[in-house]
């Protein structure tokens, strides 16, 4: 039964259609009546000259072109009218007895009226050409429109910005007001509206709720009843029912045309595709982010149960020997086994310094006390904080003598200095050198760290300064946890400063660099002499230089 009210009301739709067509084709407009009276006069002005010239078996011609002209035009109405107006002047002026509306000879009669006929034809077809045309180029301008939100769907990545132009492409091209309902655990709960108070009753029209659960199909998947003061439209796609768009027009239920529903349904289908793209990129962005997560999780998991156990190991087993066979060691083992729980407190305390330094990174709560500050200065602390793990390295520094003070937090890029440092001394085999240099670069002031290691894999040349990420280990390297390159990236970025990654070009080594904009032309006056000269790290007081 549902069905055949449907069909009955296309059917009474679609009479109405014609006839608000003829309506409109038909309707009374002065000017467009105007120009065909004054194309009237102009084909009887048209019809004398050639009267009076030439003879012309038959004038009635010329009028049907005017009828013609006034057809493509003016349309059907305007047409009608010139074909009168066309028939009572050729009586009037060219059929005998002229000057008067009778005519004498009956094969005149037959004439006038072929001539009536064949007015009202050409009327017609010229008038639904017309039409045609004026059809074709609306459509055409549609289907541009069409093709236009579709690409602006396209380039839509977050879901506000889609709900707020799919309101305002509906309401705009069909002269509605339309609100987006989208679902949200099971019931309806966001919306967007344009305008902005089409949205009543809190936000969701009345009776969408209803529509939305009861899932009712009518009217080519609209929903409407006297009840509702909207039409409800279900955004469907080949997987599920993604939403719901709610129209009305002046507070009721729109009645539309086939072409408008036509329309409606186009713009209701793309609407809803770009909302599942949206939803499922969302959907892979928390999938990605989720898994990210887990990484990290294990790899956190993995230097905890690892990188961490092992000091402990190693202080607990020296501090067990010495408290049950302390009085059987000489004083020689028993400083080595100090020595071995030193060691192993202090790797501990980076490990766990790292970790804190990592969790102020991504929790935004550095805070940075940033002076003009002589790079040599942060070197020569660096150098000293890391003499342990520099042991058996010479250390080369190359620093220009031309350069400015920088402007850097002095704690943080010392702490860049240890860490790079510490990264070096863990691929460099015993005896390799480690070159620390500095110079000028543009605008910008650039310090390099170059190791005499192996060497960065080039496919891990940007992922050195992921957290938790390290380079397959070789025999002699020793253990990290994969976050002091992290932290040199994060604390260097902080300060407007660049950090990247690379290999030397004569020999296996990598290069780690340091960029950082330049705070003052002036240069520093600490360097004697106009030109850098290597030297080594026994001039900044560091234990570690060879």
């Amino acid at each position: 039964m549902q069905s055949d009210m449907a069909l009955g009301l296309h059917g009474t739709k679609r009479r109405e259609t014609s006839l608000l067509g003829l309506v409109e084709h038909l309707q009374f407009r002065p000017a467009a009546y105007l120009r065909a009276a004054m194309t009237v006069a102009l084909s009887t002005a048209a019809a004398a000259v050639i009267d009076q010239s030439a003879a012309v078996p038959n004038l009635s011609l010329v009028f049907l072109i005017g009828v013609l002209i006034c057809a493509i035009r003016d349309g059907l109405g305007a047409s009608l009218f010139a074909s009168a107006l066309s028939v009572l002047s050729y009586d009037f002026f060219f059929l005998p007895p002229i000057f008067h509306f009778d005519i004498a000879d009956p094969p005149n009669v037959v004439a006038a009226i072929v001539f009536f006929a064949s007015a009202v034809l050409v009327s017609n077809l010229a008038a639904l050409t017309r039409r045609q045309a004026k059809i074709a180029e609306h459509r055409a301008a549609v289907t541009a429109e069409l093709q236009r939100y579709s690409g602006m769907l396209a380039g839509i990545a977050r879901l506000d910005d889609l709900g707020c132009a799919a309101t305002r492409q509906v309401a705009t091209m069909l002269t509605l007001r339309a609100v987006l309902l989208l679902p949200e655990r099971g019931d309806l709960a966001h919306y967007f509206a344009y305008p902005p108070d089409a949205a009543t009753d809190g936000g969701v029209p009345a009776g969408a709720h209803a529509v939305w659960h009861s899932s009712l199909a009518f009217e080519r998947g609209a929903v409407s009843a006297p009840n509702y003061d909207r039409l409800f439209l279900p955004l469907r796609t080949e997987r599920n029912t993604i939403g719901l768009l709610a129209v009305d027009r002046d507070g009721r239920p729109p009645v539309l045309t086939a072409e408008e529903r036509r329309l409606l349904d186009a713009l209701a289908a793309q609407t809803a595709v770009a909302l599942e793209r949206v939803r499922l990129a969302d959907t892979i962005d928390e999938t990605r982010l989720s898994a990210e997560t887990e990484r990290l999780r294990a790899a956190l998991l993995r230097s905890i149960s690892h990188d961490l156990r092992t000091p402990l190991a190693a202080i607990l087993g020296a501090i067990t020997g010495l408290r049950a066979y302390g009085e059987t060691y000489d004083r020689t083992a028993r400083d080595i086994m100090m020595t071995t729980i030193q060691d192993e407190t202090e790797r501990l305390n980076r490990f766990v310094g790292n970790l804190l330094d990592m969790t102020r990174l991504e929790s935004g709560g550095l805070a940075l006390t940033r002076g003009l500050t002589h790079l040599d200065e942060i070197v020569g602390t660096a150098l000293q904080r890391s003499s342990k793990m520099l042991a058996g390295h010479p250390v080369e520094l190359e620093l220009a003598a031309d350069l400015p003070r920088v402007d850097v937090d002095f704690l943080l890029f010392e702490q860049i200095l240890v860490n790079l440092l510490d990264n070096a001394a863990k691929f460099t085999p015993p005896g390799g050198t480690i070159r620390i240099r500095a110079g000028r670069r543009d605008r910008l002031i650039a310090v390099e760290v170059i190791d005499d290691g192996p060497g960065i894999p080039p496919a891990d040349v940007e992922r050195v300064f992921d957290p938790f990420y390290r380079v397959h280990a070789t025999d002699r390297q020793s253990a990290g946890t994969g976050l002091g390159l992290a932290i040199c990236r994060g604390f260097i970025e902080a300060m407007g400063g660049h950090i990247t990654a690379g290999n030397r070009p004569e020999r296996s080594g990598a290069v780690l660099t340091i960029t950082l904009p330049t705070p003052t032309p002036t240069p520093s006056p600490v360097a004697a002499t106009p030109e850098a000269k290597p030297r080594s790290a026994a001039g900044l007081a560091s234990p570690a230089s060879a």
